[in-house]
C-alpha cells in the first residue's frame, strides 16, 4: 500500500552515500522551508550550521508551524526526520525570512548540509499573505519579481558557504524560485548545481523560457506535478515534468503530504485529468488576451478589493468572511468607473472562455507526462 513523505521518512534508513538523493526527499526538504525558524536560530553566530536535533529540542512548534494548512503531519514528519538514520546527520543554515509590504515581496529560504559532498538549498512557497498572493500573481506580467531576484541573490551568497555539489527546490512558487535562482545565480554557482527541483510550481513568462540563462539550466530541472495540478500548469512551461498520483482532488492536490510514495519513489500517475486540462486551456487563453499592461492593471484592482477592510492574510479573510465580503463589495463600488468596467469585461471575458472550452477539452485526449514541453516546442509527444 502507498504511503507519503511521511511514512517515508519513517522507513528511510538508509543514508544518501547508501541510495542517492532523490525527488521525495527533495519535497521533505522543500516543505521544511515553510518552518518558521527565527526562534530556532536565534542566539546561534552567523552562517552557524544547527543540527536538526537541536532545532527539534526547541520545541517551538507553535512559532515554527504558524499558518500551516496540516501542523499535525508536519510535526510528525519533522520528527520522523529528526531520527531518521538517512535525515538526521544533515545541518540546516543560513535561514532567511524577508517580508516588505512596500516591495511587495514574501520570501524565505533555508540551506542544509546533506553530506560532506552535498548540500541543498530550499526555496519557502506562498504563505497565507495577501502580498504574497500578489506577487504570485504578478507572474502573470513581470520577471523577475522581487522574491526571484532575492532568490537568486541568496542561492549565490549561499552557496559559498556550503560544500561539494549542489541541489536547489521549492514546492509551489518555491519551486519557481528554485529555477529562476539555479538561471541566474553567479555561473561558478550554477556549475555546481547537479539537480533543481520544481514540485508543482508554476512556470514563466515566454521572455525568461528563451533566455540563454534558463537555457543553461533547463536539462537539471527535475518538475513534479499531481495529476489534477492547478498551480504548477500556471503559465508557460518548456520544463519537462513526471506526473505523481495525489489521493485527493483538484486544487487540494497541491498539499504535499497527499502525494503517494511507494518504494522510495513517487507512485507514477499516466496523464493530467481534464479538470487539470481544462482550467491550464481557459486561463492560457484569457492571459492571451490581456497585454502585460491590462494583467498588471486586474491584479492591483483584485488586491485592492480584497484588502479591503485592512485584510492583510488569506486566514483572515476566512476567519471574519461575513464582514469581508460586504467590505470587498464596498470597495468595488467605491472605485472609479472606468476600472470596475475594466474589470467587469476581464471577468466576463474569463467566464466566456469557460463555458467556450469545458465541452472542447472534455473531448481531448489525455495529456501525458512530458506531452506539454514537447507540443511548445512543436515537436510530436
Amino acid at each position: 500500500m502507498a504511503g507519503n513523505i511521511v511514512s517515508y521518512a519513517e522507513r528511510a534508513f538508509d543514508t544518501f552515500d547508501e541510495r542517492p538523493f532523490s525527488s521525495v526527499d527533495s519535497l521533505i526538504l522543500a516543505w521544511f522551508s515553510y518552518f518558521h525558524l527565527n526562534g530556532a536560530f536565534e542566539g546561534a553566530a552567523a552562517g552557524e550550521a544547527l543540527a536538526l536535533t537541536r532545532l527539534y529540542r526547541s520545541e517551538l512548534f507553535d512559532e515554527m508551524f504558524r499558518d500551516f494548512w496540516d501542523a499535525p503531519s508536519t510535526l510528525r514528519l519533522f520528527a520522523a526526520v529528526t531520527a531518521s538514520r538517512r535525515f538526521r546527520d544533515m545541518r540546516a543554515l543560513h535561514y532567511v525570512e524577508s517580508f516588505d509590504s512596500a516591495e511587495e515581496k514574501q520570501f524565505a529560504a533555508v540551506s542544509f548540509q546533506l553530506t560532506d559532498n552535498l548540500a541543498y538549498v530550499a526555496f519557502r512557497g506562498t504563505d497565507s499573505s495577501l502580498i504574497g498572493w500578489k506577487e504570485d500573481f504578478s507572474m502573470a506580467f513581470k520577471s523577475p519579481v522581487p522574491a526571484q531576484e532575492s532568490a537568486a541573490r541568496y542561492l549565490s551568497d549561499t552557496a559559498k558557504h556550503l560544500r561539494g555539489a549542489l541541489l536547489v527546490g521549492g514546492h509551489s512558487k518555491g519551486g519557481n524560485l528554485a529555477v529562476y535562482a539555479a538561471a541566474e545565480c553567479d555561473r561558478a554557482v550554477q556549475d555546481r548545481i547537479v539537480r533543481v527541483y520544481s514540485h508543482d510550481g508554476p512556470g514563466f513568462l515566454e521572455s525568461v523560457l528563451q533566455s540563454d540563462a534558463f537555457r543553461r539550466i533547463a536539462d537539471r530541472i527535475e518538475k513534479t506535478l499531481p495529476q489534477s495540478s492547478v498551480v504548477g500548469m500556471l503559465l508557460e512551461h518548456q520544463e519537462r515534468y513526471s506526473i505523481v498520483r495525489s489521493n485527493r482532488v483538484s486544487f487540494l492536490q497541491h498539499d504535499p503530504f497527499s502525494w503517494q510514495v511507494e518504494g522510495g519513489s513517487f507512485v507514477p500517475f499516466s496523464h493530467l485529468t481534464s479538470d487539470a486540462l481544462y482550467l491550464d486551456h481557459t486561463i492560457s487563453a484569457w492571459l492571451a488576451q490581456l497585454s502585460e499592461a491590462d494583467r498588471e492593471r486586474f491584479v492591483d484592482a483584485l488586491f485592492d478589493i480584497l484588502s479591503a477592510n485592512d485584510i492583510s492574510t488569506v486566514d483572515e479573510w476566512k476567519a471574519d468572511w461575513p464582514k469581508n465580503v460586504p467590505a470587498a463589495v464596498r470597495a468595488l463600488s467605491q472605485m472609479n468607473p472606468d476600472t470596475k468596467t475594466f474589470l467587469g469585461h476581464t471577468l466576463h471575458e474569463l467566464a466566456a472562455l469557460s463555458v467556450k472550452n469545458f465541452p472542447e477539452l472534455l473531448g481531448r485526449p489525455a495529456l501525458s507526462a512530458g506531452r506539454r514541453v514537447a507540443e511548445t516546442k512543436g515537436e510530436k509527444p
